[in-house]
């Protein structure tokens, strides 16, 4: 009897620690799956979080493409257009007449506002020959008279709008194309209103002499290219004669 009870005993206590070996295994499993559960969803979250990153990388380097394409695209329409305005300056230049360096305004118009002169030597309509050298081919140019005004011609310096050179002793303008403080005398510094020749109006300068009118406006034949020079100011009276 006492060695059954004793086989018996043993039987239990093999029969527990296999049971107890089998929950630890089991324990030992569900950890194992727990932690390789937590793994990949580490792994999903790390290539999730790449994803996202990468896209925005993406999209950042998307976003600096095309703002670089755009800056781009405006730098080389600006430097079409200003080659297109180089390309027709320099036609214009070579279309048209110059004066003191600067492209004359070949289709001038009347003044608007100045007092017509009246009893002076030559009248609207005269043909007359010009005796001024103001530019190439105005010399000896057969020319009408097309208005007379009673009023002072200024000889000027200025710097030309376009950044160029001082243009010196330019014959002529009148009083109503300057602009001064008080009273207009040799010395005197102005603001350019006249546009006779581009790049002229708005200059600044002063006036270098002071001529007594009248002032007039005359359309000639250029002796050097045989351009017509529609409504050309100014020339004086000294600077006209009469076609006999």
């Amino acid at each position: 009897m006492k060695k059954r009870n004793i086989i018996t005993s043993l039987s239990v206590a093999a029969l527990s620690l296999s049971l107890l070996s089998g929950v630890a295994a089991n324990a030992d499993s569900m950890s194992n799956m727990h932690d390789m559960s937590s793994m990949k969803m580490a792994k999903k979250s790390t290539k999730k979080t790449t994803k996202k990153s990468s896209k925005k990388s993406s999209m950042k380097m998307t976003k600096k493409s095309s703002k670089k394409k755009a800056a781009s695209k405006k730098s080389t329409m600006k430097m079409s257009k200003k080659s297109s305005k180089k390309m027709s300056m320099k036609h214009s230049m070579k279309s048209g007449m110059m004066m003191d360096g600067l492209e004359m305004n070949m289709n001038s118009k009347l003044p608007k506002g100045l007092k017509k002169a009246t009893h002076t030597k030559f009248h609207v309509g005269q043909k007359v020959t010009l005796k001024a050298k103001h530019m190439e081919g105005m010399y000896n140019a057969k020319a009408t008279v097309a208005g007379v005004y009673k009023t002072n011609l200024y000889e000027i310096d200025f710097m030309p709008t376009n950044g160029g050179k001082m243009v010196k002793n330019h014959k002529w303008v009148v009083s109503s194309e300057l602009k001064a403080k008080g009273a207009l005398k040799a010395g005197k510094k102005v603001t350019v209103l006249a546009d006779h020749m581009y790049d002229m109006k708005g200059a600044k300068g002063k006036i270098v002499k002071v001529h007594k009118g009248p002032a007039y406006v005359v359309t000639f034949k250029d002796t050097k290219t045989h351009m017509v020079m529609k409504n050309h100011k100014w020339l004086t009276q000294q600077e006209l004669k009469a076609i006999k």
